[in-house]
Order: structure tokens, then C-alpha cells, then sequence
């Protein structure tokens, strides 16, 4: 029996992984990749340490759309665990550490893990075909029809584990959802999630400054998401794993036409009136010295220049000469800093994509209701998790059971 896997990325390689080890033949077994070589999305993750997944599993930390992804969700946890990760990467040669409940290779390399994988995979006898998009597939009784293009190849079994986002589709311009087009599947769009947003503002003069501060995400009135660690400038976006956690809220909102904007709180440890309080202490202290230290050791430099410019405080003032309107505006931006999102990082830049085939469409053993012997893994599934480790450890989960399910 022929299987044919779609993707050697994190699901891929683990569905071929686990195929081997529930009896299929490895000589059998072909995974085909868009891109010249494996999974890059693995070596992305974690800034490149490789967040494996985390200590604390729950329904909670994972996003679906209706009661069947609430119910899939819960089982995927209760035939997964943390032990079982561990134990799986230790099947590998890879040990795991744990860093406030976040799992890594012990090396914190991601290219340990990306090797254990293809190693196990090659010297199985498992045969990885690179810069081989699959653009399309039919059946045609009980035989399955994998398009190339300019060729077809048929197959008994077939994972589908292509990403949406960073892969080998991405990179060779295909629409990964369009592999299922003429399968007559229910698909839910797919857009950025986990990603830095685009703001309206000018904010070049604070790249690559990193500051402990909260986010909100808001829309009109509505509260979005919120949530708290270091958050990340570039040239053109706000960053880093608190803005991530709120990203895919504001893809959905900005999909739908509707405004979004963030607020970030750049002292959430203290009240805002401690904030007016400390302002009006040092201009009564330093009437004499230059506006700008007015937040020295309190912001970093450059985001102290941006902050005060945002208040309308030039930097030639005394503290002295700041009349009481601007030092108002200064406390409001220090708690209250306010960007409009124009946009999100693109779909290559994202560490995920929500949307993707309805849970709906597939059994519990990941086969699609509508086509037997056609199973579903990863990034393709209409669920995705939130930051930390989550949107790996359903890497790892689904391409097990999907690659148990086609070897069985």
C-alpha cells in the first residue's frame, strides 16, 4: 500500500514517522515537498530555539469555530499529552528541557529537531521528493490522483500536510487551500495569525526597540483580546508574543472592513495617576534640565523621544516650561499609547494561519468524511492555537494520527 504525504514540514514528517511505526511499509511511503528542502516553518519557531509545545494543554489555549472543533480539540488532548510529546521526541534522540512551562530541544536549536525528523525519515527508507508542489487531487474509485502540473501519479493514501503560511506553497506561489478545490469540502478562509500588525503611524525611529508593556486590541468599543510581555517595534509594525496573541482577532475584524487599533500600556505595573504623579514629582525636582528626562530610566531613549514627540513635548524644552495640557497628554501615552492597525505581517511572516477545512469534514482519525483514504494534518485544519508552543504541539498530534490511521 502506497502513502503519499503532501508536506514535509512538522506534520508531514511525524504522519510518515508514525505510519512506519503502526506497519506500513517505509519504501512505500513518499512525501512530497513544494519548497528545496524541509521544513523551514520548524526552523522559524521559537526564534529559532523550537518551541516543541507546552507543560499546560487545555481547550482554552486553542481557537475553533463551532461545537465539533470544541469536541475534536478535546480529544486531540486526551490522545496526546505532554508525557506522550516528551516521550516521542525522546524516540528521536531529542531531549526536551522546560523553561517556564514552554518545551525545547535541550540544545534550543530548532535545527536538532528539523534533523531528527528527516534523518529518521531517510534512513527508514522513506523517499522525500523536493520542489514537487502537488497542485491538485481527484479520486477515481478506490485509487487517488495526485496532480503535479505537467503530470499525475496515482497513490492508495494520501496525507495532506502542506502549511499555509511560510512553506514550499507559499514560496512557489500556490493557494494551499486550492488542493482541495473539486473535493466539494466546507473551507473557511485563511489569514494571518500569530504576526506582527501594521500601524498608520511613523514609527522608524523606534526599530528594533523591545519594552515590557500590555496590549489591547480594540474595535470601536469592543475589546478584542489583551495581553502582556515584550512587545517588539520594526520600521512599519508592532510586535512580539503579546501583540501575537491578539493578532488573529484583528486579521478578522480588518477582513470584515472594520477598524482596529491598539492600545499599549508601557508601565502596566503602575496606575496612571502614579504615572501623572512621577511626571509632575521630576519637573518639580528638575525644572532646569532637558524634557527628555523627564523619562530617562523609565523608557528606553529612543521610545522616550517617540512617546514625548506623540505628546507634543519638544526636546529643546525645560522640564519646567511643560505646560499642564502636554504633561496630561505625556501620562495618557505612557498608559494609553494608541496605533491604528492598517494590516498584518503577511501570510510568509506569520507563525500561523487561521481558517482552513472545517473540522466538520473530517473524522476523529483525521480521514475526510467525503473521500476515503484522504486524511488531513496541521496548519490546514480550521483550528489554531495561541502563542507558545501550541500551534507545534497540534503539528505533532495531528500528523500522529493521521499517519496511524493511513498505515492501519
Amino acid at each position: 500500500m502506497n502513502i503519499s504525504i503532501i508536506g514535509c514540514g512538522a506534520s508531514g514528517m511525524t504522519a510518515a514517522i508514525s505510519a512506519i511505526r503502526n506497519g506500513a511499509d517505509p519504501e512505500c511511503i513518499t512525501i512530497y515537498e513544494a519548497s528545496d528542502r524541509p521544513g523551514r516553518k520548524i526552523l522559524a519557531t521559537g526564534n529559532g530555539r523550537c518551541n516543541l509545545g507546552n507543560e499546560f494543554l487545555d481547550r482554552s489555549c486553542f481557537y475553533v469555530s463551532d461545537d465539533r472543533g470544541r469536541t475534536f480539540v478535546d480529544g486531540i488532548l486526551s490522545s496526546f499529552s505532554t508525557d506522550d510529546l516528551k516521550e516521542f521526541f525522546d524516540s528521536l534522540g531529542i531531549i526536551t528541557v522546560s523553561k517556564n512551562g514552554y518545551l525545547y530541544p535541550r540544545s534550543l536549536q530548532a535545527l536538532s529537531v528539523l534533523d531528527a525528523l528527516v534523518k529518521t525519515c531517510e534512513d527508514a527508507g522513506v523517499r522525500i521528493e523536493y520542489s514537487s508542489p502537488v497542485t491538485g487531487i481527484k479520486k477515481t474509485g478506490d485509487r487517488i490522483l495526485l496532480n503535479f502540473g505537467d503530470c499525475s501519479e496515482e497513490t492508495d493514501r494520501v496525507i495532506i500536510s502542506s502549511g499555509m503560511g511560510s512553506g514550499g506553497f507559499a514560496i512557489k506561489g500556490i493557494d494551499a487551500l486550492g488542493i482541495f478545490d473539486g473535493l466539494g469540502l466546507e473551507l473557511r478562509k485563511a489569514y494571518p495569525a500569530l504576526c506582527g500588525l501594521k500601524v498608520s503611524d511613523d514609527i522608524r525611529s523606534v526599530a528594533g526597540v523591545r519594552a515590557h508593556g500590555k496590549v489591547t486590541l480594540m474595535s470601536e468599543k469592543t475589546d478584542l483580546g489583551e495581553d502582556e510581555g515584550e512587545i517588539q517595534f520594526t520600521k512599519e509594525t508592532v510586535s512580539g508574543i503579546p501583540v501575537f496573541q491578539v493578532s488573529r482577532q484583528a486579521s478578522a475584524y480588518l477582513a470584515d472592513g472594520r477598524r482596529v487599533y491598539a492600545v499599549l500600556d508601557l508601565m502596566p505595573e503602575v496606575s496612571a495617576d502614579d504615572v501623572s504623579e512621577m511626571i509632575r514629582k521630576r519637573i518639580r525636582m528638575y525644572p532646569e534640565r532637558e524634557a527628555a528626562f523627564l523619562l530617562n530610566g523609565v523608557l528606553n531613549n529612543k521610545l522616550s523621544s517617540y512617546v514625548l514627540k506623540r505628546s507634543g513635548i519638544k526636546n529643546e524644552l525645560k522640564t519646567g516650561q511643560i505646560d499642564y495640557d502636554k504633561t496630561v497628554r505625556l501620562s495618557d501615552n505612557i498608559k494609553a499609547l494608541k496605533f491604528d492597525i492598517t494590516g498584518t505581517e503577511s501570510a510568509e511572516k506569520a507563525q500561523t494561519m487561521e481558517g482552513g477545512i472545517s473540522l466538520n469534514e473530517v473524522r476523529d482519525d483525521l480521514e475526510l468524511k467525503k473521500h476515503k483514504g484522504i486524511y488531513v494534518a496541521g496548519e490546514l485544519l480550521d483550528i489554531d492555537g495561541k502563542c507558545g508552543g501550541y500551534n507545534l504541539y497540534l503539528a505533532w498530534a495531528t500528523g500522529l494520527i493521521a499517519g496511524r490511521s493511513a498505515a492501519l
